[in-house]
């Protein structure tokens, strides 16, 4: 498996995530990217499902980060990247 760069969102659901380790953001991946790559452009708010605790928010584009991660093979681009 190798990392590549993905555009993520920090899920909002701190209580659930905190559980499990206090210095923890759970990262949801939403499409590929580079490293040189500016944000896309996102009109109004990004509804985002966390893989995790299942939880539903709305993301605008300053919650956008580029992250370096190694994902499983079944990654799926967010539906609003595709």
């Amino acid at each position: 498996m190798s990392s590549e760069y993905f555009w993520v969102v920090l899920c909002k659901n701190h209580k659930f995530h905190k559980r499990e380790n206090l210095f923890f953001e759970h990262k949801i991946p939403l499409v590929e990217t580079d490293a040189i790559e500016p944000p896309p452009a996102l009109n109004g708010g990004l509804n985002v499902r966390c893989d995790d605790c299942g939880q539903e928010y709305t993301y605008r584009s300053k919650d956008l980060l580029r992250a370096e991660l190694e994902l499983p093979a079944s990654f799926t681009p967010h539906a609003a990247f595709q």
